[in-house]
């Protein structure tokens, strides 16, 4: 047993990275200290740590040992609590590489974070020591699914989970189709209907026509050993990510093309090779990519994106859907529930309540709980809009297919998304991803907290 209880040990030490653990000990001991630091800071009472910076190192292992408000961590039912078996953590003390001269700005930015969180932690007061019970170090015991830095216990038995030096995403990326068989799972077997598949393959055929047609003289050669160029018009969709080189000779492998400095096989990785550089591989890439986007818009955007989703809304949820003057929708019933759903899973709301400090704390985020959005979500109102914009923009996923979400309390805006759906991995290709982009706005902490009274409950 001892054997297996020393390799569940190494094996944990190899998860967590120590490369903050000064910086994290260091915060929590100025919030339960405020004056932790500022004779080392301030006074110049570094002499004990300069010939030899371990010795610093040992006095925090010693304050985390000791018997205080400063405890190992470990949840236990979404819970965060003591971890006795504090023999683990000597091991992640033996082998941070600290030295108090290189690293003095850990020291400085550790009690610029703690200040920070004293400030803005709580909503109508400071974070003064008295208020806090106990302070966890998570550290050795992270996992997947717990893995913040701290947690804050205050008196009243509230914890806190903190990340004491990571952004809230704000941008994520997955599959279209999870999007739209969350929102539309009795339709979204019709994106590639026999009604839709003509689009589709119109689609194909112009990636094709348009990339042929501007290439440079080398390029269009290229492009011949895959295909007649007088049958463009005739390749479907699904075949166009088939098409092989014609020569046998090159059935396997591909042929190797000097352009690209790679063996190319399929027409497709071709054409995408191509867009990749397209100033220099096609003679008029400005015209090209101007006609190209036009064409994603007409038939990608609105033609089948568009129609759609609102065709299947329409269909199955027209209860659900009230029109606004502005153009956006008021979501109920069975649609609210859906979009609700999209965005908390996206955010990465838990069970637990997260806060998210960057630069310093400057950058405070609150991430509410799972929790939060069930017990509100008759006082949150949920507006949706898609549409396709016929203008090219020339902004960065301006010509991407739009659908648009706003979490609203009191008319305020509470969370915004944007979900752009566009090709995934090339310029065209047989994916389509979505990207997702939050908006917070400045007082959403603030906001947040006021819903968490209990007399809006």
């Amino acid at each position: 047993m001892k054997w297996i209880k020393k390799y569940q040990l190494f094996k944990e030490s190899k998860e967590y990275s120590n490369k903050n653990l000064v910086s994290e000990i260091c915060v929590i001991m100025v919030l339960l200290n405020n004056e932790f630091l500022d004779n080392i800071l301030d006074r110049g009472l570094k002499a004990r740590y300069s010939e030899n910076s371990k010795v610093f190192l040992t006095d925090l292992k010693n304050l985390l040992i000791s018997k205080n408000r400063l405890h190992l961590g470990k949840f236990e039912s979404n819970k965060c609590v003591e971890d006795v078996e504090v023999s683990k953590i000597n091991g992640f003390f033996d082998e941070v590489d600290f030295d108090i001269e290189k690293d003095w700005d850990k020291l400085v930015n550790s009690r610029i974070t703690a200040r920070n969180i004293i400030d803005k932690l709580l909503p109508d007061e400071k974070l003064v020591s008295d208020r806090i019970s106990k302070i966890f170090w998570i550290g050795p015991n992270k996992n997947e699914e717990f893995n913040e830095d701290i947690v804050i216990e205050t008196t009243d038995g509230k914890q806190f989970s903190l990340f004491l030096n990571k952004n809230l995403s704000l941008q994520k990326t997955a599959s279209f189709n999870r999007f739209a068989d969350d929102l539309i799972p009795e339709d979204i077997d019709k994106l590639y209907s026999e009604e839709n598949m003509s689009k589709w393959d119109k689609l194909a055929q112009s990636f094709v026509k348009i990339t042929y047609e501007s290439a440079t003289k080398n390029i269009q050669q290229q492009i011949e050993k895959f295909i007649d160029t007088k049958r463009i018009d005739s390749i479907g969709y699904f075949e166009f990510f088939d098409i092989r080189h014609r020569d046998p000779r090159f059935k396997h492998l591909g042929e190797f093309m000097k352009e690209f400095d790679k063996n190319i096989l399929k027409l497709s990785d071709l054409l995408n090779e191509v867009w990749k550089d397209k100033e220099v591989h096609l003679s008029d890439s400005e015209r090209a990519t101007k006609e190209w986007t036009e064409t994603k818009i007409v038939i990608l955007n609105s033609r089948i994106l568009e129609h759609l989703l609102t065709n299947s809304l329409k269909t199955n949820k027209p209860e659900d859907i009230t029109k606004l003057e502005d153009g956006m929708k008021i979501a109920s019933g069975v649609v609210k529930m859906k979009l609700m759903k999209t965005l908390v899973e996206k955010l990465g709301c838990s069970e637990r309540e997260i806060y998210y400090l960057s630069n310093n704390g400057n950058n405070f985020y609150q991430m509410p709980s799972r929790e939060f959005f069930r017990k509100n979500y008759e006082n949150l109102d949920l507006q949706f809009d898609y549409h396709v914009k016929f203008e090219i923009g020339e902004e960065e996923d301006s010509n991407d297919f739009n659908f648009k979400i706003n979490l609203l309390h009191n008319d305020e805006l509470l969370i915004g998304l944007v979900i752009l759906v566009k090709f995934s991995g090339g310029e065209f290709s047989g994916k389509l991803s979505a990207k997702y982009k939050f908006i917070i706005p400045d007082n959403f902490n603030y906001q947040i907290s006021k819903l968490e009274e209990p007399e809006n409950f």
